[in-house]
């Protein structure tokens, strides 16, 4: 197979035109279609495992993670105030979540087969150079994360637990956490890939190819795992200051529809608008 060595100046002039296209997919506003999201979710199921495709569950923002409001939909009919009951329910929750994450299944299944196809195709130099200029860290989750913090002490399951109880349920979000893609981060590699194939040539395996562009194109953040899944709407706002990092002065740069914020400036995290 012979190798790209270099590009043509009308191809490196569109690197930077590739690299904006993902990252205004990385902080796209557009509303998920909840039925079109589903449908590139259960697309991934079938990639990255061999069991039943399990229920997913919607919501309007990561919040519902961190506030622990999934715990209601997994488990309907919890009582909360029986300590007997509420110590199973919490002994369930951490083992669906530490054993039945699939996020360590994404990257080997989807990303990383697509990585290695494309960049066999280079010499190493230029697709070293190639994956430095197209590539970026997401600003949604640098900022949201931080954001989510002690969510978890407003849920009923929290407020319902003694000490020894809240310490544990305190470390849930972490463990959901486990099972994240979020869309966000994956747009970073998707504009390295759609360069290399729409305007080198190269050849990629285009199921794998259309299963992760359509992750990306059409779902929110999205918890990955054996028996359940969680996706989440996007935001319907976020604002940039003009190196296209979040920032806002005495409002949200991030929000969505559900009330949860993201207060940042010039890229930065800030716990308020002040």
């Amino acid at each position: 197979m012979s190798k790209i060595f270099e590009l043509t100046g009308q191809q490196k002039a569109l690197i930077a035109d590739y690299r904006m296209k993902w990252y205004s997919m990385a902080i796209s506003t557009q509303p998920v279609d909840k039925a079109r999201a589903f449908s590139a979710i259960e697309a991934v199921y079938n990639k990255i495992s061999k069991a039943e495709i399990p229920e997913i569950y919607y919501f309007e923002s990561p919040l519902s993670g961190a506030n622990l409001s999934f715990i209601t939909h997994i488990h309907p009919a919890a009582n909360l105030s029986n300590q007997r009951k509420l110590n199973n329910i919490i002994r369930k929750v951490k083992n669906q979540l530490l054993k039945g994450w699939l996020r360590s299944s994404f990257h080997p299944h989807l990303d990383f087969p697509l990585i290695e196809i494309v960049g066999q195709q280079f010499d190493i130099e230029l697709w070293n150079i190639l994956h430095k200029q197209l590539t970026f860290w997401s600003p949604l989750t640098s900022l949201i994360p931080g954001s989510l913090r002690d969510s978890e002490k407003s849920s009923l399951i929290w407020k319902s637990g003694k000490p020894n109880q809240q310490r544990e349920i305190e470390r849930f979000w972490s463990y959901l956490a486990t099972g994240l893609v979020s869309p966000d981060t994956e747009c970073s590699i998707c504009g390295l890939l759609d360069f290399c194939t729409s305007e080198l040539g190269c050849f990629i395996e285009e199921d794998l190819w259309n299963t992760l562009k359509a992750y990306v194109s059409e779902c929110g953040w999205t918890f990955f795992f054996q028996h359940f899944c969680f996706t989440c709407q996007r935001p319907h706002k976020v604002l940039l200051d003009e190196q296209n990092r979040p920032h806002a002065e005495n409002e949200a740069a991030i929000e969505f529809l559900d009330g949860f914020s993201v207060f940042a400036k010039n890229g930065t995290l800030v716990f308020d608008c002040e």
